[in-house]
């Protein structure tokens, strides 16, 4: 029998988890502007359809934007389901990470894009990663 080639996987995850179980990195967007109120980006999900977020980490601001509000929800313009409710970015001043955003909800959710929302304006851009569990059939 001749060689068949060299073995290979498939998975629908692109951090190649071996079980669906595992915290992962569901959304990020780089460089989003504070400058003014209401929808600042639009985060589409990474290979999912069932999740529940875990966590919010902002990192990367490009000024000093402790004065700032933002919000992660699931529909836009401030509507659908608060995944991190509108609250001050204390202290969010350069490349200092902040990962205490307080999740509203860690129920099972659909929405394929979360939408960062700006609630008090502030010059300068941060970056936003949202990781959590997801429950995606394999």
């Amino acid at each position: 029998m001749s060689n068949p080639g060299p073995a290979s996987t498939q998975s629908v995850h692109p951090q190649q988890l071996g079980t669906n179980q595992a915290c992962r990195l569901l959304a990020v967007q780089q460089g989003v502007s504070l400058a003014t109120t209401g929808d600042a980006a639009v985060l589409p999900l990474i290979n999912s359809t069932n999740y529940s977020v875990f966590q919010v980490v902002l990192t990367n601001a490009s000024a000093n934007i402790s004065t700032g509000y933002l919000a992660v929800r699931t529909a836009p313009a401030g509507a659908g389901t608060a995944i991190v409710a509108n609250a001050v970015l204390t202290a969010l001043t350069g490349s200092t990470v902040v990962d205490q955003r307080t999740v509203a909800t860690t129920a099972v959710q659909t929405a394929q894009n979360l939408y960062v929302n700006v609630g008090t304006a502030v010059a300068g851009t941060v970056d936003v990663y949202i990781y959590g569990y997801d429950f995606s059939v394999q």
